[in-house]
């Protein structure tokens, strides 16, 4: 199964603290592993550093170590899809359409990145988001 991960379930795969640590990481395992393949966009990537760098904890995850935990955990397990120039105005229209604003465009590129490559399964945490931009041939889940 192809499976995409969005921002909010790489995180808690990542970071010890968080309540959904635990089935975030066994998720990101099960769907790493063959026969399955786990993607996510560069643009994840980049949402994950900004994220790690500011979460609220007990100490701080530092600039090098987020890029350590991204490079190590992240690259070293994901197919990583580079977003395509031509998916930006999709993912707008659709938002448009939609009548969505602010923030939601970037769930949308992801979506519109993981339908356009196949995968049968998107898992974040951030379920209404993605069910309100009516996805097309590709399952929702938290994991």
């Amino acid at each position: 199964m192809k499976v995409l991960f969005d921002t909010s379930v790489l995180v808690a795969a990542l970071v010890t603290d968080l309540k959904n640590h635990e089935v975030s990481q066994d998720c990101l395992l099960q769907y790493t592993t063959s026969p399955n393949e786990g993607f996510c966009t560069s643009h994840a990537l980049a949402e994950c550093y900004a994220t790690l760098t500011v979460l609220p904890l007990k100490r701080r995850i530092q600039p090098t170590e987020a890029a350590t935990l991204i490079s190590e955990s992240l690259l070293s397990q994901l197919n990583v899809l580079e977003i395509q120039s031509n998916l930006y105005p999709e993912a707008i229209q659709r938002v448009s359409r939609l009548g969505l604003v602010s923030g939601i465009v970037y769930d949308a590129i992801h979506l519109i990145t993981a339908e356009s490559t196949g995968c049968e399964r998107l898992y974040t945490y951030n379920l209404r988001h993605f069910h309100t931009l009516n996805p097309q041939q590709i399952e929702i889940s938290a994991p």
